[in-house]
């Protein structure tokens, strides 16, 4: 008999909805998120803690009892995802064996199965965690089902409008003002860490309760005078898919769209397993004391997570990034959190392409009432409340350049047999190719969606291979 709900932490679920989150897009776009979807399929199965919870059979488990939920509660059954398990499954008995029993409600012998497959290592429960995950994106395509936990208040799924923008970011900063704010948050936060964001030789003679309280009135400050970006679903995807690939290009001002910013995410961000999706972000400079003028231009960046509370947002992480910095080696590493980082770093990119290249996305106004405006200058706001919606600037097909006329003698053009569509990609662009070999040019990270290529009287081809000799 299967449990109605398998008690869970709050790891273990993140976990879980980062895994299918994940599983998700893949089936959305197998070429684009193979890699990603296998890479976090090992973490997952690998990862976890003993304490907090979310080891790769407690995942198992807890994904398990899931689809026992959307059977029982919605009528979704494991067998309406047999092609998809048969991809991803293949020829693993001992995991077919497993799923048998789950779709028996045979649970004592499913949870034998699991605990054997932690013991044994391998890869075996790794493939029974992408089997479970991708029946769950068959069975719950748009990730909107409820998911059960021991710990915690379930928040709702995520769901944002860019005319709450501007006023999440009122109720932000009046949860700022609250003194109980500072308090809760010096014993949510870890002395340690409040230490490395304002260590002792920067900010001497404060303590614990001392740094919580100027954290609080940082993030206060910084989104008071916060310009408003609202990125849509194909923007996020975009910058998500972005954030997976080498920056090599060194951080620009020119690429940060405002002087203080707050961006929410139309979707979640999942970037590691067990950690709660990023779905907003927040930044300013930053000046270190004691430096001299010289010193690059910082940015002290506010990572936020979707949490059940008023509003809807609760800050997870923080984040300095500084001029010159290349973040091509953090990205060789594998999903932690610096990649929620790097995905908004990603979407600075997208939005402040036009200033060195090639625009790709467009920007609408959503303004703010003039009564909310009233009421935001009585919480010190001086934005004018106007939010910028970015989305993704319409794919248009290129116009191939006509074929060069030849007298027979040269070389012939290849791939005139039909069209192909070259992938979205990053190309770090020099900027002055002219000094590039003397070294006095500059690069900017440039991203290039979707286009067809060759001729346009030809069909699509289904595959082409480029092979490029040495």
């Amino acid at each position: 008999m299967f449990p109605g709900v398998f008690v869970a932490t709050q790891a273990t679920a993140n976990a879980w909805r980062h895994l299918t989150a994940v599983a998700r897009t893949f089936q959305r776009n197998p070429a684009l998120e193979a890699d990603r979807y296998a890479r976090t399929i090992q973490q997952t199965a690998t990862g976890g803690d003993a304490v907090k919870g979310g080891r790769g059979s407690e995942v198992a488990l807890f994904g398990a009892s899931q689809l026992i939920q959307f059977e029982e509660e919605h009528g979704r059954y494991i067998e309406e995802a047999a092609p998809v398990l048969a991809e991803l499954v293949e020829d693993d008995r001992d995991v077919w064996a497993a799923l048998e029993d789950l779709t028996r409600h045979d649970w004592q012998a499913f949870e034998r199965k699991v605990a054997a497959f932690e013991r044994a290592g391998g890869m075996t429960l790794a493939t029974l965690l992408g089997a479970l995950s991708g029946a769950a994106a068959v069975l719950d395509p748009d990730g909107t089902l409820p998911t059960f936990t021991l710990d915690g208040t379930e928040a709702p799924p995520w769901s944002a409008k860019p005319r709450q923008v501007a006023e999440w970011r009122r109720q932000l900063v009046a949860r700022l003002e609250a003194p109980e704010t500072a308090e809760g948050t010096a014993r949510e936060l870890a002395e340690e860490h409040l230490t490395a964001i304002f260590p002792p030789e920067l900010f001497p003679g404060l303590d614990h309760v001392a740094r919580a309280r100027l954290l609080c009135e940082q993030e206060r400050a910084r989104l008071r005078s916060a310009r408003m970006y609202y990125a849509d679903a194909d923007t996020t995807a975009v910058a998500t898919r972005k954030a997976a690939r080498p920056r090599k290009s060194p951080l620009d001002p020119q690429r940060v769209p405002s002087a203080a910013g707050f961006l929410v995410f139309d979707q979640p961000v999942d970037y590691a397993p067990g950690m709660a999706p990023l779905v907003a972000a927040s930044w300013s400079g930053w000046e270190v004391p004691g430096h001299s003028e010289d010193a690059p231009a910082t940015w002290s960046v506010t990572l936020y997570a979707h949490t059940a509370a008023t509003p809807p947002l609760a800050p997870v992480g923080f984040e300095r990034l500084s001029a010159g910095d290349v973040l091509a080696e953090k990205y060789a590493q594998m999903e932690n959190a610096d990649f929620a980082a790097r995905a908004v770093v990603a979407c600075w990119d997208l939005i402040t392409q036009e200033r060195v290249g090639k625009g790709v996305v467009d920007v609408a106004e959503e303004r703010r009432k003039p009564v909310k405006v009233r009421a935001d200058r009585r919480r010190g706001i001086t934005d004018d409340g106007t939010v910028r919606v970015v989305a993704i600037r319409g794919r248009q097909e290129s116009v191939p350049r006509p074929r060069r006329e030849t007298d027979g003698t040269g070389p012939s053009r290849r791939y005139d047999r039909g069209r192909w569509m070259v992938h979205e990609h990053t190309r770090d662009h020099c900027m002055n190719p002219a000094a590039h070999r003397d070294g006095g040019c500059t690069h900017q990270d440039i991203t290039v969606l979707d286009y067809p290529k060759g001729p346009a009287d030809k069909p699509f081809l289904d595959t082409v291979y480029v092979v490029k000799a040495d």
